[in-house]
């Protein structure tokens, strides 16, 4: 408790009280011979100091959780690893388990694609190039490519059974960005690879890279949404755009996840060390806003840090927040893939 003191002036004589305020910190002491006497237009009045206990003000919010609200193994890279270099699709009509990348335009499609690179590798890599000025052109991915991720070099050198698609962002405007028809069918494995987007039209069956009869080894076997966790509110048109995609997702029973990227702009505490990640308040109210606004459930949110140009080698917390994201992918790729229809598995 604060100790703060009443001044006030007593009038005698019939008099009102003429004076009273509240002041803190007094350099008056407790001493009963505070009291002094002065004449006011011949009243005699009598300053009297009483002290009074208040509350102290409450301290400011803590911007972090006591413990996380999700566990992260941090000494568990190397596991990681080994468990994703094993891997291998168990339907035989797949040989690669195929994941979509999509978004708004900035989300960082591309820069996850090279920090996953890189996270496999142990080095820095940049597949997927990635746009880093600050204007307002649109998307910077154009076409739709595929990444392969290698595995080991020279004559060694195998690859890696998932590969990632990167497409156009999107955007608000509807005469910008991918069309949200064009990622319908690029799930269902109707684009070919070196397709260039048209933000006015869809690809029709004529076109050279529209692919009549894909295979399951086309199709996406896994969506991953993309939102910045730096940005203050997505724009309605986009979410709309996205909930169309993800309607059609649902219904090819393809699964879903949803990452925030940019988390050390959103938190200074995950900046200095990205073992915050899941104790910021901040992350988790956006997580459930994302999670609220996409519907997509929190359980199937991830966040992390992309690498940025900053960064010239690996840091393994990044590495373990980047590979566990990435396990989570490969395991509902692999449930998806397993009874996928259509093939020798399918039921």
């Amino acid at each position: 408790m604060d100790q703060c003191y009443i001044r006030v002036w007593e009038a005698h004589k019939g008099a009102s009280t003429a004076q009273s305020s509240l002041t803190r910190d007094s350099q008056h002491t407790t001493d009963s011979d505070c009291a002094s006497e002065e004449i006011m237009g011949g009243t005699e009045t009598k300053e009297v100091i009483r002290y009074v206990e208040v509350a102290a003000p409450a301290p400011p919010p803590t911007p972090m959780f006591d413990k996380p609200w999700r566990g992260i193994d941090w000494g568990n890279k190397a596991e990681l690893l080994k468990e994703l270099t094993e891997y291998e699709p168990l339907n035989e009509d797949v040989r690669h388990l195929r994941v979509l990348v999509y978004g708004p335009v900035g989300a960082g499609k591309s820069s996850l694609i090279n920090s996953l690179t890189s996270a496999l590798l142990g080095r820095m890599a940049i597949p997927a190039a990635v746009n880093n000025t600050q204007s307002d052109e649109g998307s910077f991915t154009l076409q739709y490519k595929t990444h392969r991720i290698r595995k080991g070099r020279g004559q060694k050198r195998s690859y890696y059974p998932f590969v990632f698609n990167d497409i156009m962002g999107l955007e608000s405007h509807q005469s910008m960005g991918v069309r949200a028809e064009d990622i319908k069918l690029a799930m269902m494995g109707h684009v070919k690879e070196g397709y260039k987007f048209n933000p006015m039209s869809s690809i029709s069956p004529s076109d050279q890279f529209y692919n009549p009869n894909p295979r399951p080894d086309d199709k996406v076997h896994v969506l991953v949404l993309l939102l910045s966790a730096n940005c203050p509110e997505t724009d309605s048109t986009v979410i709309q755009k996205m909930k169309e995609v993800r309607q059609a997702a649902r219904d090819l029973g393809i699964p879903q996840i949803a990452i925030g990227t940019h988390i050390d702009e959103t938190c200074d505490q995950i900046e200095k060390d990205v073992k915050n990640v899941y104790k910021s308040k901040s992350l988790k109210r956006k997580m459930e806003m994302f999670s609220s606004e996409v519907g997509i459930p929190l359980n199937c949110i991830m966040a992390l840090k992309n690498y940025s140009e900053g960064e010239m080698k690996n840091n393994p917390d990044m590495d373990t927040l980047i590979l566990t994201a990435l396990k989570h992918i490969v395991d509902f790729g692999d449930d998806f893939i397993e009874e996928m229809p259509g093939t020798a598995n399918g039921i």
